[in-house]
């Protein structure tokens, strides 16, 4: 019993550490982000890229809230600029706008002139992407030149995380790639360690994605979670790329408190 509660009492301490450790600010950490490619050849292009992710923000007003994104401008091909935004579908349209507010003006101050770009942002319970590309196709494509890693403080003391998350991630991953044009996200939740422990997880790719692309795209997120998080094993970690999401915690992250300020959570 005595041994029971120590665990406890060091679980709770590493919940409440984590939460302090996800710092919630307007403005994304410095590295959450990637550009490629020269400069725009004209200033049309830079006009194009910024109604591009304008007409993002429009989505929200226009269409029923389903976590991803996308608009194009721009007549010539090669000025022709589209976007896209993606959050995780349970989190709704409030808590998604403000996390992809807080990351569009980041994006075009790191990346104000490249042909393309993609940015992230993360909080306790949700995160966000944003990216435009110039020039070529981004819909239906599996990109794989960018991917960022949060991984956490704290650690975990078992030796069975990796086990247990490569069993609930082969799950998910096909559960999110047989998903639809609107949605290809999955979660779920496993017990281990005695029931000591609770894994949550959460798999999500962007859904104009096929099936085959979601899965290569979440395997290879399985691999940098292992990585950089899973692996050491760390209480926490997220993979972020242009396509997809993965993402465990020993927290239920699934569904955002409805005691949260949407006007003010990612200010």
């Amino acid at each position: 019993m005595k041994m029971k509660m120590v665990i406890i009492i060091s679980f709770v301490f590493m919940v409440e550490n984590a939460m302090m450790n996800v710092v919630v600010t307007g403005q994304p950490n410095e590295d959450m982000f990637a550009c490629r490619g020269g400069d725009f050849k004209s200033n049309s292009i830079q006009q194009n890229r910024d109604s591009a992710i304008n007409k993002l923000l429009a989505s929200f007003r226009n269409s029923s809230y389903h976590g991803f994104y996308h608009s194009q401008v721009g007549q010539k091909s090669e000025e022709q600029v589209s976007a896209s935004l993606l959050c995780p579908p349970n989190i709704g349209v409030d808590l998604c706008r403000c996390c992809v507010k807080s990351v569009i003006p980041f994006l075009l101050k790191k990346c104000p002139k490249q042909n393309e770009g993609v940015a992230w942002d993360a909080f306790p319970y949700l995160h966000c992407m944003v990216r435009y590309s110039t020039g070529r196709k981004i819909i239906a494509v599996l990109d794989d030149w960018a991917w960022h890693r949060l991984p956490d403080v704290n650690f975990v003391k078992t030796g069975d995380l990796q086990k247990t998350l490569d069993s609930l991630t082969s799950k998910l991953k096909e559960q999110a790639a047989g998903g639809d044009a609107y949605r290809k996200y999955a979660t779920g939740k496993l017990n281990y360690d005695r029931d000591e422990l609770v894994l949550y997880v959460s798999a999500q790719c962007t859904p104009d994605l096929s099936k085959e692309n979601c899965n290569k795209c979440l395997s290879k997120a399985t691999t940098e979670m292992r990585n950089c998080c899973s692996g050491k094993p760390l209480f926490s970690g997220r993979v972020l790329s242009i396509n997809c999401f993965l993402r465990y915690w020993h927290v239920n992250f699934f569904d955002p408190p409805p005691e949260i300020d949407k006007d003010h959570y990612c200010a």
